[in-house]
């Protein structure tokens, strides 16, 4: 009994720390609207944004990038590069490449852990919290990744190629087996 009451005090623990997930960093969050998000870039210096020079659009149906770099304006910073992704107007990925002069790997995993608990999934090549809403993961060598988990699923729906006839059938035989 004594053992089901702290197994349930943990798990509860790690849902708190769950639904607390970030959508972003430095002012910028996911779900921001393209304006709102360069003016969020403009107001802090540490990304590098330079402006609509950094803007370009993706292929598909209203994709927006945004590249900032930070390496040459803040050389003592603790960001180098930035991604910014939109879908129809709204960020849905953020990605920062962190400065290794800066901050380290285990730095940084210590601290994630420290404020959101342990990460849902661990590799050697990164860790992943994850809440109904918001991915975030640490990956090496050292990229802090946040993802709106309803738009990426979306966009991974749209994506899928409808298989042709030849495939359905092939299916169709190897399911009779």
């Amino acid at each position: 009994m004594k053992k089901a009451f702290f197994l349930l005090i943990a798990f509860l623990s790690f849902a708190a720390f769950a639904e607390s997930l970030p959508k972003g960093y430095g002012g910028v969050e996911l779900g921001m609207s393209l304006d709102s998000a360069k003016q969020a870039l403009k107001s802090k210096s540490d990304f590098g944004y330079a402006g609509d020079r950094d803007v370009s659009l993706l292929p598909g149906d209203a994709r927006v990038l945004i590249e900032t770099d930070s390496r040459n304006m803040q050389k003592h910073g603790f960001l180098t590069q930035c991604w910014f992704q939109f879908y129809k107007e709204n960020l849905y990925s953020i990605i920062l490449n962190l400065n290794p002069e800066r901050v380290d790997h285990y730095s940084v995993y210590t601290a994630l852990v420290k404020k959101y608990g342990e990460p849902n999934d661990f590799s050697p090549e990164r860790s992943v919290w994850k809440n109904d809403s918001v991915t975030m993961s640490l990956e090496r060598p050292l990229t802090l990744k946040y993802t709106d988990n309803k738009t990426m699923d979306d966009l991974s729906q749209k994506s899928l190629v409808q298989k042709n006839g030849w495939e359905v059938t092939r299916q169709m035989f190897l399911d009779e087996l």
